[in-house]
């Protein structure tokens, strides 16, 4: 083979793995490269006081498995699974001990070219969970905190120092069966005494610790086209303001500024409610912006994707609010006019779990219909648009795969999103979409769109979107958190 570049395999590749990137409500700035399952073990040596145990525990999660400088990534569906032997049990928590639950806290060493720093993974929590004849097996469970680290180069998470605070149930004061704080009865009261938390410390074995995953972060495989930004400061202030591993959210960043005149563009007349009987239609017309950020679940993959990364210059929608108002006895309704215009997003990613491919996604939206209606104390949001997705730009292993200029859906999709809440403020937006066949993708007789449809196309793509405040001409509307999925 010698190096040679197959392009059949190369153009599999690529149709598999862009599936991770496709999906969307708005461009993906940064998306969750195609993660993996992980689990490890290792033994820790778990204190209460002065006495000492030895206990496996287990760490499982889903982890990135690739980066780039700048972008927040995860671990997913993180647990601590504790393995207490029965006489870690008697040994280490109160006697008569018959259930528990509690929290833990898990210091992770995260490191990369040489920097490292520490990550706490606290508020991971375990439900009520009864000692048996193999002792005691907790699971703790919950969100960790994003990691954003500024350079290309492996980054590795190692574990270190865990804490349990353990809540073990109602232990009877006689050894007998538990019973009510006060029981009385002639000649006997029974007390139940509930115990305190059991702190348990618990370190590894064997230094450093299990080493939970690694992925590698890299830099774009082309040169973005984007105006070129003014050099970093290199001054002692500037790098320690900016550590080289960030734990924790990043900051939010910054939207473009409203325009003082109201888009160009029509309602969708299919998409407005029948007006209430005796209704009086109006008309507003300001011109206003908000952002939108979220996840989009590609159905055939089991996994999601960062819509609009609110960390990497998200792109607004500009409104023409109000374009027509209705009123009526206890009835308000704002229907408005939104005009999607966002720049191409470009993804890195693993196809077949080890090919980096790369692509430019861009979406091509029709107006979108906004309809807030108030019924009483009672709001709704309804967002409803079709737009077509087209793909370009790709490369595999950094070698173009040519697609054509015209590789999109063979048609445009309806994407409808709807809310409880006041569009003015913000809120909550869940919807399902159905991405249609794709053509037009391929060059030199080779037709890759019958690739890219069985890897995509399909009904019931779940998408949840966090809508920001709206903001008025002349200031920059604010940009939210991600909501939980």
């Amino acid at each position: 083979m010698g190096g040679a570049f197959d392009r059949r395999g190369a153009a599999i590749a690529a149709a598999l793995g862009v599936i991770a990137l496709l999906l969307g409500l708005v461009p993906a700035s940064g998306t969750i490269a195609r993660d993996r399952e992980t689990g490890v073990q290792a033994i820790y040596d778990c204190a209460a006081g002065s006495v000492h145990r030895a206990v496996t525990v287990g760490f499982t999660g889903v982890y990135p498995t690739g980066g780039r400088p700048g972008q927040p990534l995860r671990a997913e569906r993180f647990t601590v699974r504790p393995e207490l032997p029965p006489d870690a049990v008697t040994a280490l928590l109160p006697p008569g001990t018959a259930e528990v639950s509690g929290t833990a806290r898990l210091a992770v060493e995260v490191t990369q070219n040489g920097a490292s720093t520490r990550a706490d993974w606290a508020g991971l929590v375990a439900p009520a969970v009864g000692v048996g004849a193999d002792g005691l097996r907790p699971v703790f469970a919950g969100e960790v905190p994003v990691i954003t680290v500024g350079s290309p180069g492996e980054v590795a998470l190692v574990t270190g120092e865990l804490t349990l605070m353990v809540q073990v149930g109602p232990v009877p004061s006689s050894g007998s069966a538990p019973a009510p704080s006060t029981s009385e009865s002639p000649g006997a009261t029974q007390l139940t005494i509930p115990t305190a938390p059991v702190e348990l410390h618990c370190l590894p074995a064997t230094t450093p610790g299990p080493q939970l995953a690694a992925w590698t972060v890299t830099e774009p495989s082309t040169p973005s086209t984007a105006p070129a930004s003014p050099a970093p400061s290199t001054s002692a202030d500037t790098q320690r303001r900016k550590p080289a591993i960030q734990v924790g959210p990043a900051p939010l960043a910054t939207a473009p500024v409203c325009p003082a005149d109201p888009p160009v563009g029509e309602l969708d007349p299919s998409r407005l409610p029948k007006p209430p009987p005796g209704a009086v239609e109006g008309h507003l017309g300001a011109s206003l912006c908000v952002v939108a950020v979220g996840y989009a679940t590609v159905h055939k993959l089991g996994s999601a994707m960062v819509i609009n990364d609110p960390h990497d210059s998200p792109g607004p929608m500009h409104l023409n609010l109000g374009k027509r108002t209705v009123s009526a006895p206890d009835y308000d309704e704002s229907d408005s006019v939104g005009l999607l215009r966002f720049p191409d997003a470009r993804s890195t990613f693993l196809a077949f779990g080890f090919q980096p491919t790369s692509a430019k996604v861009s979406f091509e939206p029709e107006p979108v219909t906004v309809v807030n209606v108030r019924r009483g104390e009672t709001f709704t949001t309804t967002i409803a648009y079709r737009q077509y997705l087209r793909i370009h730009d790709v490369r595999v292993n950094g070698v173009p795969l040519e697609v054509g200029p015209r590789c999109r859906t063979a048609r445009p999709f309806d994407t409808v999103l709807s809310g409880a809440y006041n569009f003015l403020t913000g809120g909550i937006l869940d919807g399902r979409i159905a991405i249609p066949p794709f053509a037009g993708c391929g060059s030199r007789g080779e037709d890759l769109s019958p690739l890219f449809t069985a890897a995509l196309s399909g009904p019931g793509n779940a998408v949840r979107i966090r809508q920001g405040q709206l903001a008025g001409a002349g200031s920059a509307p604010p940009v939210p958190e991600l909501p939980r999925r």
